[in-house]
């Protein structure tokens, strides 16, 4: 049987079982930990494999309510408040500074243990299934005392207040690819709280100025958290975790957590984190700063600059990102030739260059979508340039790594239609700018519903997404004591 475990955790063949005399269908320790398993007709059929605390998470995660729509940073913030109330003894509620636009950074403290987590919610603005997550851990915390057992929770419920506002439409209506995008916000690299901490350039230190970045600094320097979990959630493919540093035991938790809801991690690297190091299955640890940030010292200033990870790394902290997605896709991928990357280059430079084309017809005014743009349309051409060099290594594509390319290609095409579109409203009238914004609202209408059915994506039950989350903070923070 320990075998039969073994193998399970890359997925049980239907056609391996063994054989026991009752009908029964629960949890079984095993000598590697535990197994969900299912018993019919004397038939023992290896469900998932759940090692240590896992039988814990899966408890926990059950308890994750259905919905349909995230809650808005508001809505969000309203609820914290309430929590904070009802449990003065508990729960304090306190700002920790101000965005650029001025709205309040709050966090929720609940608990007073020695160690200390910070869960961040939000941040990016366009990953909001962390604010569904934040509330259920939060309301979690306060109602079972045993999670909080020496152990006190920090909870900023976005890091980026001004980019949601402009996404705010995700909280009110059903999302499909082309609603997502019509109403999409992601700020350029050098306006993200969360990778814009300071680096050297030059012969000095580069600051990026963003007040959200220097609150989030301050407040890790302030707590020193043993772990700090950052929500992610990406559009396409399977979810992946990304790590400052190993902790034994933690990568197959991670694993076992996402595939007991029905998202497996997957074998080929996501785009994001091509060539990092691998801690296990869908897990990849952050690399140092220095290997990440382009050291181009003829720019005035880098494009980002080092990530959460790499300043609480002076705390001996943990962070971990747990990366989820929003839509399932029924398109399967096969191994293929190398001019397939060829291929997808031609195709996302081309629809690339047309949103080019039509934004140069315009005098966009320097605000924030046009920004966006422009960041990521150079994103584009990088990423252009990097599928290039694969078709020129003349090696055959496996399909996992096909899927990731189209994803990609998907995400880049649609994020720069939409925000464009966005940057055209803004844009002073005239009958030019006028054609411009029809011509690109039907570009990215007729991109969104042509993706929408090649990939056949189906947006993925919120409450499975906010489960896998939870459970990678609470794995990670059980196996850091």
């Amino acid at each position: 049987m320990e075998a039969l475990t073994r193998h399970s955790r890359k997925g049980f063949p239907e056609d391996s079982r063994g054989y026991f005399p009752v009908h029964f269908s629960g949890i079984i320790k095993f000598r590697t930990g535990y197994s969900r398993v299912r018993f019919q007709k004397g038939v023992c059929v290896v469900v998932d494999v759940l090692s240590g605390l896992d039988e814990r998470l899966v408890g926990w995660a059950e308890l994750v309510p259905d919905a349909e729509l995230v809650p808005s940073v508001e809505e969000l913030v309203a609820r914290l408040r309430d929590l904070a109330r009802r449990s003065p003894g508990l729960c304090r509620m306190r700002q920790i500074g101000r965005s650029r636009a001025g709205r309040a950074l709050q966090v929720l403290s609940v608990g007073s243990g020695r160690r200390s987590v910070l869960v961040v919610g939000g941040p990016h603005p366009n990953e909001p299934v962390g604010y569904a997550t934040v509330s259920f851990l939060a309301g979690l915390m306060v109602e079972r005392p045993e999670l909080r057992d020496g152990v006190s929770w920090h909870f900023l419920p976005c890091v980026d207040p001004d980019g949601a506002a402009l996404n705010s439409e995700w909280t009110i209506l059903p999302i499909d690819l082309h609603i997502a995008h019509r109403y999409f916000y992601r700020p350029a690299m050098a306006e993200q709280p969360e990778w814009t901490f300071p680096v050297p350039w030059g012969d000095g230190i580069h600051r990026f100025g963003l007040p959200a970045q220097e609150a989030l600094a301050d407040l890790v320097d302030e707590l020193e958290p043993a772990v700090a979990v950052s929500l992610h959630n990406s559009e396409f493919g399977a979810p992946f975790f990304v790590a400052s540093h190993d902790v034994p035991g933690l990568a197959g938790q991670l694993g076992a957590a996402a595939a007991r809801h029905g998202l497996p991690v997957a074998d080929a690297a996501p785009g994001d984190v091509v060539g990092w190091p691998q801690l296990g299955p869908g897990v990849y640890r952050m690399p140092p700063v220095e290997e990440l940030v382009i050291r181009d010292h003829n720019r005035q200033a880098p494009a980002y600059g080092a990530h959460l990870s790499h300043h609480a790394a002076r705390h001996g902290t943990l962070t971990l990102l747990p990366e989820v997605p929003r839509w399932r896709t029924g398109t399967r991928f096969e191994t293929s030739p190398p001019v397939a990357f060829d291929v997808l280059a031609q195709a996302l430079a081309a629809e690339a260059a047309e949103v080019r084309r039509l934004i140069g017809q315009t005098a966009l005014p320097d605000e924030v979508f046009a920004r966006a743009v422009a960041d990521t349309l150079a994103v584009t051409d990088t990423v252009v340039r990097s599928w290039q060099q694969r078709a020129a290594t003349g090696e055959p594509v496996p399909g996992g790594e096909l899927a990731e390319a189209h994803y990609t290609r998907v995400m880049l095409t649609l994020r720069t239609a939409g925000m464009a579109t966005r940057a055209a409203a803004d844009a002073p009238p005239s009958r030019t700018v006028l054609a411009v914004r029809a011509r690109l609202e039907k570009l990215l209408y007729e991109r969104a519903e042509q993706s929408q059915r090649q990939l056949r994506a189906t947006a993925l039950p919120l409450r499975d997404l906010v489960a896998v989350q939870a459970c990678a903070a609470l794995a990670a923070v059980a196996l850091t004591r």
